[in-house]
């Protein structure tokens, strides 16, 4: 079990990029839009799909994948209502930072949070014993940044590959709009349109992956070029706290020199 106190100011905080926080939804450009809706992506989806459920890289059943939310002094786990409020619904995450993400947007005050990290065998039994308590319910990767999400039966999760198969479902859909959301602002850039391009950008990191290194430099390049030396010094703090050095390095390299490049090698 790791349980990560999350406090003030702590230098393990997750940072934040001010326009994200003041927009947190932005409208997509209608290609990109027609893109995602396309046979092509959705195929793409389906391929991801079908790779994490490899035998050789499905993670073990005792492993630890999913991060809960713990809150107060008592240590309870976090639920919430579903958006049809029919009973309680845990929010669980593919990974601490999704769960951070989520904290620091939705419950800025809860200065006592800690995460509490489970693997598919322990999750099974935190669901069942919910289901006891009247919680039976769960959604994984919640937004924090949209009104709806998809609700998950604990019912429908009876056993570790069950919840493994969920898993591979939501997390192919992330990494495929991720490649393609950031294919499409890395085009815009090159184009020149840096605004479309940073709006994309920050959608990515905003509704889809705040741990994705690309959108995080490429902001950090729009910002060279936009002379934006606030989304410089944020993305920079991303790839810092991410632990991409060398992007960070990268990144330095374009802001002294005052000219992004829109080259990666990620």
């Amino acid at each position: 079990m790791l349980e990560w106190l999350i406090g003030k100011k702590r230098k393990d905080e997750l940072p934040i990029y001010s326009e994200l926080k003041s927009i947190p939804t932005r409208v997509l450009p209608p290609e990109l839009v027609d893109q995602e809706a396309s046979e092509q992506f959705a195929t793409q989806r389906d391929t991801r799909e079908h790779e994490l459920l490899e035998p050789t890289r499905l993670p073990p059943n005792d492993e630890s994948l999913f991060t809960e939310l713990l809150m107060g002094k008592d240590g309870g786990v976090l639920t919430i209502n579903p958006p049809d409020n029919s009973g309680g619904c845990l929010p669980v995450f593919s990974s601490p930072f999704r769960a951070a993400d989520y904290l620091q947007t939705l419950l800025p005050a809860a200065s006592s949070a800690r995460y509490l990290c489970s693997s598919p065998l322990e999750l099974i039994e935190m669901l069942r014993d919910l289901s006891e308590a009247g919680v039976a319910a769960f959604a994984l990767d919640r937004c924090p940044r949209c009104e709806t999400f998809t609700v998950i039966s604990s019912e429908s999760a009876k056993t570790a590959d069950d919840l493994l198969a969920v898993w591979a479902i939501f997390k192919a859909t992330e990494l495929a709009r991720a490649d393609l959301y950031f294919a499409f602002a890395l085009d815009s850039a090159r184009a020149g349109q840096l605004e479309v391009a940073r709006g994309v950008a920050l959608e990515t990191i905003g509704h889809v992956t705040v741990e994705d290194p690309r959108p995080h430099l490429l902001l950090g390049q729009l910002g060279v070029g936009l002379r934006d030396r606030t989304l410089v010094r944020e993305a920079k703090a991303f790839l810092r706290f991410l632990k991409f050095d060398e992007l960070e390095r990268k990144l330095d390299d374009a802001a002294r020199s005052g000219s992004p490049d829109f080259e990666f090698h990620v």
